[in-house]
């Protein structure tokens, strides 16, 4: 088990980016094999970009929930402890789960910073 602290985002708050902009809505639960899995959703809308506008529904699987929001950070941001999903077979399974749950276009998994490639 490698548990990671989460640092939650302010729900309903548009980040802008180079093409866009997205906003997390949402944050849910479902279980999996008798664990708590935590995901975010929202959406994304590509609407300044010089390639045209479209847009999606995401979500977000940010791992098994261990300690939820048990702590706040400086900026009085929630913090809760996870287990990242990194089982190639697990992600599949509750891509699917979500997918069927919610209206999304694509679910992508979290991995905390020092595990980017």
């Amino acid at each position: 088990m490698d548990l990671h602290f989460y640092i939650h985002p302010k729900l309903g708050e548009e980040i802008t980016a180079i093409s866009g902009h997205y906003s997390i809505e949402k944050e849910k639960f479902i279980e999996y094999k008798s664990r708590r899995v935590y995901y975010n959703t929202g959406y994304s809308m590509f609407d300044t970009s010089c390639c045209g506008v479209g847009g999606c529904g995401f979500a977000i699987v940010i791992g098994y929930s261990k300690n939820w929001k048990g702590a706040k950070n400086e900026a009085g941001l929630d913090i809760s402890e996870v287990e990242p999903i990194t089982d190639e077979e697990e992600r599949k399974e509750i891509g699917k789960l979500i997918m069927a749950l919610e209206k999304v276009q694509q679910v992508n998994f979290w991995l905390p910073a020092t595990e980017k490639h």
